[in-house]
């Protein structure tokens, strides 16, 4: 059974894995099935799926995990584009599928050349201002959506866990006004208590109550059996890409071990709620997770040895809608 004091733990299913030398394998059913139920076999909170060009549906990818595990939460893209009743349908035929399972991660929708230009406006006061309305019209779609399934389109658990990536003060604020997941990416403690603190002001001036926001940090995970080993393999990942991992989120390169000891740093000292993982190379970094870094958390008491809930909202302790 989950400790009261553990913490919540998921990773990102995308592709051959978040490094951009991670060898591209042929797609099949079987192979992705296969990650899934490893993932589960874990007692992983939920895995995430991303889309887009060239990547398969995601929602379709999770409707077939959804056949093959019984308890781990399913988290798609979701765009926030088109019919916010098609988008809210789509999603509640995913948590039906799932017996209750089903999340969303909600992304404000641009098209690739307008998000290279919001990007490179960025901190202008001109970016800011067409941000807000962005992410001001995402908070619209989203209030549709949700006002589906509650009308037109129910879902098993009333309200699929929204999941936000957010990485500055205008996405914290729609998360903190809609979601019930925020992926942060702070680079070390002191950040991550930056964002913390933030995040539950805004949330609080979104007038939600405390614990309706989950925060999880995201960490890119390049692992190995011993530090040296997980050096070289990092070095051997980046000579291969012609250039050194960098990302959006802090990367971990180590042990296990390593790997357990920050998150009980981030979760203790930085108010981490939970984690997202992101393995660099799939499945190796996602086999070293379940079968290494997850033992290491049990036994610490810092994470479950047990499924105790049927529905995502249950493994996130959110309360029912």
């Amino acid at each position: 059974m989950t400790a009261p004091e553990g913490f919540r733990l998921s990773v990102a299913l995308n592709g051959a894995g978040s490094h951009p030398a991670a060898p591209a394998r042929p797609f099949t059913p079987e192979a992705y099935a296969s990650l899934v139920r490893g993932a589960e076999a874990g007692l992983l909170d939920f895995i995430t799926v991303e889309d887009g060009p060239g990547r398969l549906d995601s929602a379709l990818l999770l409707a077939l995990a959804a056949t093959v595990t019984d308890r781990i939460g399913l988290v798609p893209l979701g765009p926030t584009t088109g019919d916010p009743e098609a988008w809210a349908a789509r999603i509640a035929t995913l948590d039906h599928l799932s017996a209750g399972r089903a999340g969303v991660r909600p992304r404000a929708a641009t098209s690739t050349a307008e998000r290279a230009r919001l990007v490179a406006l960025y901190g202008t006061p001109e970016g800011d201002r067409e941000l807000a309305e962005l992410f001001g019209q995402t908070g619209e779609f989203l209030d549709a959506a949700t006002d589906a399934w509650g009308t037109t389109v129910r879902p098993v658990q009333g309200r699929p866990p929204l999941a936000v990536l957010a990485h500055a003060t205008i996405p914290y604020r729609l998360a903190a006004a809609h979601a019930d997941v925020v992926f942060v990416t702070p680079k070390d403690t002191a950040g991550l208590v930056t964002i913390r603190k933030e995040v539950e002001a805004l949330r609080e001036e979104a007038g939600r109550p405390v614990g309706a926001l989950r925060v999880f940090a995201d960490l890119e995970v390049v692992l190995g059996s011993g530090q040296e080993a997980a050096d070289e393999r990092r070095a051997r990942l980046d000579e291969a890409a012609g250039a050194p991992f960098v990302s959006d989120a802090a990367v971990f390169t180590g042990t296990p071990e390593g790997l357990a000891d920050l998150l009980e740093e981030w979760f203790r000292e930085g108010g981490a709620d939970g984690f997202r993982l992101r393995p660099a190379v799939l499945p190796e970094d996602l086999d070293a997770i379940t079968a290494g870094l997850v033992p290491l958390l049990q036994r610490r008491g810092l994470f479950r040895t047990e499924y105790t809930a049927l529905t995502l909202r249950g493994h996130l302790g959110l309360a029912g809608v």
